[in-house]
Formats: C-alpha cells, sequence, structure tokens
C-alpha cells in the first residue's frame, strides 16, 4: 500500500501530550494523543509495553496504522544512539512530524516531567516518566524546533528561575557539585564529601547530601550559565533516568521521596542552559 494517503492525512497536525489541561481535537488536519481515549477521533499512539503488543508502538485510528507503526519505529531507533535509550513516543511523533508535515502545533508537552516522588510510594516503585532521558529529549526537540519553523511548540521554551537565596560561594559552578568528585569537571578546591552523590546505595551522609541538593535547586542561573557547555549538559543528562530500572539501580535520589523533591528544579535550570547554547548555535 502507497504510503502517500498517509503522509497526506498528517500535512497537518496537533500533537496533544499528557500534561495536565483541557483540550479539543483541532478542527483542522490530524490530531495526536498518547495513551489517551478522550476522543475517539483522535489518532492514539502507545509504547508498545504499555499497550501490551510485541510492537515498538501500537497506532489507532490513523490511515494506515501498520505503516504508522512501521515509521515510528524507524525513528525511534534512529533515536537511540542521541539519547542513549529508548525515546519516548511524543519525541519520535514530534521527529516524524517535522520530517512528512506542512504543520504542527504541540501542546501539553514540555518534554520535563516530573521526578518528584509521592511520599505514599516505596522505594522499590519507579515513576513512569524516569525510563526515559527528558533532558537528551529536550536537547533534540530544541535542534528540530529551532530549525523547523513549521513547527509550533511554546511549552518548550522555559523561563529562567531566579533565586534570591544566599548561596554559599562554593556552589559558585553548580555543574561541580552536581557531577561528582569522579567527573572530569571535578575541582580540588572542594572536599569529596562537599560534592553530590550519584551511587545506588543511600549516602551514610544522607541529611547533608539533601542539604547539598537543596543548595542547587536555589542556584540562580546566572551560575549555571556562566559555567555552562554542552559536554558537562550532556554529563548531567545521565543522573536523572533508568531505561531499565527493573534490571539495574537507580541513583539514589530518584528513588528517595525527600531528594526527589529537589530534581525538578535542577533540571529546569538546566533546560533553560540547554536552551540557551542552542539559540547560541543557531545565531552562530
Amino acid at each position: 500500500m502507497s504510503l502517500a494517503p498517509l503522509y497526506q492525512s498528517l500535512q497537518y497536525a496537533t500533537i496533544i501530550g499528557n500534561a495536565d489541561g483541557q483540550w479539543h481535537p483541532s478542527n483542522e488536519g490530524a490530531t495526536i494523543t498518547f495513551n489517551a481515549t478522550a476522543h475517539n477521533e483522535a489518532i492514539n499512539i502507545c509504547n508498545g509495553p504499555y499497550a501490551g503488543v510485541s510492537e515498538a508502538f501500537r497506532v489507532e485510528r490513523s490511515v494506515n496504522d501498520a505503516a504508522f507503526v512501521d515509521i515510528l519505529t524507524t525513528v525511534a531507533q534512529s533515536l537511540v544512539n542521541q539519547v542513549d535509550c529508548w525515546p519516548s513516543s511524543g519525541l519520535t511523533t514530534a521527529v516524524m512530524l517535522a520530517m512528512i508535515s506542512k504543520q504542527v502545533s504541540l501542546m501539553r508537552m514540555s518534554l520535563l516531567p516530573s521526578l518528584a516522588r509521592n511520599e505514599c510510594m516505596h522505594v522499590s516503585e519507579t515513576l513512569p516518566c524516569m525510563v526515559h532521558n527528558w533532558l537528551g529529549e529536550r536537547r533534540i526537540a530544541m535542534g528540530i524546533a529551532l530549525t523547523h519553523s513549521h513547527l509550533y511548540w511554546p511549552e518548550l521554551y522555559v523561563k529562567p528561575h531566579l533565586s534570591n537565596a544566599n548561596i554559599e560561594k562554593v556552589i559558585i559552578d553548580p555543574f561541580t557539585i552536581l557531577l561528582g568528585p569522579d567527573s572530569e569537571f571535578a575541582t580540588f578546591d572542594l572536599t569529596p564529601d562537599s560534592y553530590l552523590k550519584t551511587q545506588a546505595q543511600f549516602p551514610v551522609d544522607y541529611d547533608k547530601q539533601l542539604i547539598i541538593l537543596k543548595k542547587l535547586a536555589l542556584v540562580d542561573i546566572q551560575f549555571w550559565l556562566v559555567s555552562a557547555t554542552q559536554e558537562k549538559l550532556l554529563q548531567c543528562e545521565k543522573l536523572f533516568y533508568n531505561q531499565t530500572p527493573e534490571d539495574n539501580q537507580s541513583n539514589w535520589f530518584l528513588v528517595d521521596f525527600k531528594a526527589s523533591q529537589y530534581l525538578d528544579p535542577i533540571r529546569h535550570q538546566l533546560a533553560y542552559c540547554q536552551q540557551v547554547l542552542a539559540l547560541q548555535n543557531i545565531k552562530g
């Protein structure tokens, strides 16, 4: 079967992410949702494991579901090396439509779901979003959004968090604290217990580690920006996800309630640094 009808049906598309907020199917072109059944006229995409199928994805209500799955799978496989794990359905769909559509609107999809755990969660429970490298996905998304003018993606762009907190001078380069003493960016000015411990075991200095995370969450964006490099940001991506938590232990702060409450502010500043560097590269 020719792919032309499928491509034609997706020339104008609206992608609806899973963040909170009301939405309605677009009056023009296709509307695409993920793991949702609220509107039967929308195309729905699920990850294969979520849908209980052997394929990488399940697609419903498109012009050609089987072909859609094949294309999504090919795109996802091409993204694996770029984000170092299997990409989300949202990013995969956005990259696919960037290549074949004339106009794409993306709503409720910042690619930055919360890592803050619920107090009732057991340490063995994994947040579903933790299996994706969201900072890596935003790096890819920023690249396509800035180079494909037919993508309307306002929620992808974040504003910096400004802080009035009195942060100690030792945290003036927050990347050195965040990446730990074994990082190539570590400095001899700091003692080993001044860094965030990136390990599966809960640290013996747990309370001090919480203080380090709290300080990092309060660091003003100016200190992140002055020290930000692409290399540092790439290293930071690895801290915040675990593609296979059933087989590999996660960093302790990903599975601890108190520690996880500080992760979203830190990632937000990192996402803003990514954004600034990406804009500089485009202008340069």
